[in-house]
């Protein structure tokens, strides 16, 4: 590898790295506590729901959780700052990037004026 390519490559990871900024940062709308609806899941066996909460360092992404109770018995739990791809519009909840979020919708007001986000194709609302 030539010098050259060495520069070029080392200002690709340089500017890639650019692109993942602290979501609540980016768009202090994220901030809070969000839940799915309730849902049949087969992989749980039961109904659940998700949930996302948004606080600093103390967020946390419980998938297929008790549907009562706020991240308990969830099947996938993730905790630690959260923050966003700009470039590809992927959540990362802590320091893991195999296990991210695709932000299809960022937060907004619905017809009812109630916040919402949809992740992965489903729909959050803020509670």
């Amino acid at each position: 590898m030539t010098r050259f390519h060495a520069f070029l490559l080392f200002w690709g990871f340089a500017l890639a790295a650019c692109n993942v900024r602290d979501v609540e940062k980016y768009n202090p709308d994220f901030n809070g506590h969000w839940r799915t609806a309730i849902f049949f899941s087969p992989a749980a066996g039961d109904s659940i729901r998700n949930y996302l909460i948004i606080d600093g360092k103390d967020s946390g992404l419980g998938i297929a959780c008790d549907k009562n109770n706020s991240l308990s018995n969830c099947l996938v739990f993730q905790t630690g700052k959260v923050k966003i791809n700009t470039s590809n519009g992927y959540l990362q909840i802590g320091n893991s990037v195999q296990n991210t979020r695709r932000v299809d919708k960022e937060p907004y007001l619905n017809n009812n004026s109630e916040w919402e986000m949809i992740l992965d194709s489903l729909v959050y609302s803020k509670f």
